[in-house]
């Protein structure tokens, strides 16, 4: 379950998610250069389909385990970000995910209109379907957003139905949002929400409460740090996210019946240059910090090349002091420094890739120094519920970090 939003300006745009997985479901930040393909095939998650001749450059956010990305830009421009929706019938057999659906449009399209049509033309040809859960049974239709500078669209799907539809400004969550106002369908104009949604599962997802604090925050939604708050948004029910769990949350918390959790989060500047990302490489938005990464520049940390393991560690690491925080009270200095870091970055950003890649090495550094200040066993213990914690502690003890790396909450 995952929040996405998009912001077109007059010059630039604005692109943000949260993708809501498993909290022990690692999240890795790839980046993988243009090819040329003499491979005749590629292998998605679940089934071969055939690859395409070239492909573009891609930086993705992608659960460990698939092959397909959860959010991700590609180097001509275009930000994609996908959602769970939960839809009347069947769900389809195993054949393309969500997820792979949004990276093979990021890796064959170099517009959001292209993208769109390539999203479409792969459902119609293979269907989506599979499970998508890391530690448990989870099958789901998908919608997504799909942005460049200059054109923002909503694309919904019910199995291989379809609706699309532009925007200036918009937020998704789990749940059709599309009447019968799109702009086109593929099996019929209709009202595409009415017809396909299915209540439930869609009322126990959360979605309305989070797509509601999104849309709220769209107006004011200017800049990177505007976008920030607005993915680390908590439910004004939620009294102390790190003691209760948040599924109606932007920034979501394990913990409650039901929900996941906010396992990466990724930004993105989209003003004709070279893609600005600023990354989390890490989950809990509302106390990670995003690093900004020029696309294109060297591959540090958080950001890695396919295949490298350095990612799996960074975001296991960076695990243990979350993992500390379940049960505490976060003190409201340690937001301020949060908030003060990012602020200085951000100022920092250029169209200079030399002076880009420097500004991530002084992030690094700097984020290291701004959790090493604190000490989670420190904080104030918050009073819990016996069964959140059993929750958390059944999720502690399946967590399994990389070798060289420490255990949850160390």
């Amino acid at each position: 379950m995952c929040d996405t939003l998009g912001v077109l300006t007059d010059s630039y745009a604005l692109f943000g998610k949260n993708s809501d997985r498993s909290p022990n479901e690692a999240q890795l930040t790839e980046y993988s250069p243009a090819r040329i393909h003499d491979e005749e095939e590629v292998a998605c998650t679940y089934r071969l389909i055939p690859q395409a001749r070239e492909t573009l450059g891609v930086l993705l956010s992608r659960p460990s385990w698939m092959w397909g990305a959860e959010i991700g830009v590609n180097e001509a421009g275009v930000a994609i970000g996908n959602e769970a929706v939960f839809t009347k019938g069947k769900y389809g057999a195993p054949s393309l995910t969500g997820m792979d659906l949004l990276r093979l449009a990021l890796e064959r399209a170099e517009s959001a209109e292209r993208a769109v049509n390539v999203i479409i033309e792969l459902l119609e040809l293979y269907g989506q379907g599979g499970n998508c859960g890391y530690d448990h049974q989870f099958y789901y239709d998908n919608s997504f957003l799909v942005i460049d500078q200059s054109r923002l669209f909503v694309l919904e799907t019910s199995q291989k139905n379809w609706v699309v539809k532009s925007y200036r400004r918009v937020s998704i969550s789990n749940r059709l949002s599309i009447g019968a106002d799109g702009e086109r369908y593929g099996g019929g104009v209709c009202d595409f929400a009415k017809k396909h949604s299915d209540p439930l599962y869609t009322f126990f997802s959360g979605s309305r409460r989070r797509q509601g604090q999104s849309a709220c925050a769209l107006p004011s939604v200017q800049s990177e740090g505007d976008m920030a708050r607005a993915l680390r948004t908590h439910d004004d029910g939620v009294t102390n996210p790190f003691a209760e769990g948040s599924v109606s949350s932007c920034c979501m918390h394990y913990g409650g019946m039901v929900g996941d959790h906010s396992t990466a989060s990724m930004i993105v500047r989209l003003d004709g240059g070279a893609p600005t990302v600023f990354l989390t490489g890490t989950s809990t938005p509302c106390v990670s910090l995003y690093k900004p990464y020029r696309f294109g520049n060297p591959v540090r940390l958080p950001v890695i090349s396919p295949g490298d393991e350095a990612g799996l560690r960074y975001w296991h690491e960076a695990e243990r002091f979350r993992r500390a925080l379940i049960g505490k009270t976060v003190p409201a200095e340690f937001y301020a420094g949060r908030d003060a870091l990012e602020k200085r970055w951000m100022a920092d950003v250029s169209a200079d890739a030399q002076a880009m890649d420097e500004l991530l090495v002084r992030a690094l550094r700097e984020e290291a120094a701004f959790y090493a200040s604190y000490d989670p066993g420190m904080f104030q213990k918050a009073p819990v519920r016996r069964a959140f914690m059993k929750r958390w502690d059944k999720k502690n003890a399946a967590l399994t970090p990389p070798q060289g790396t420490g255990g949850a909450g160390a």
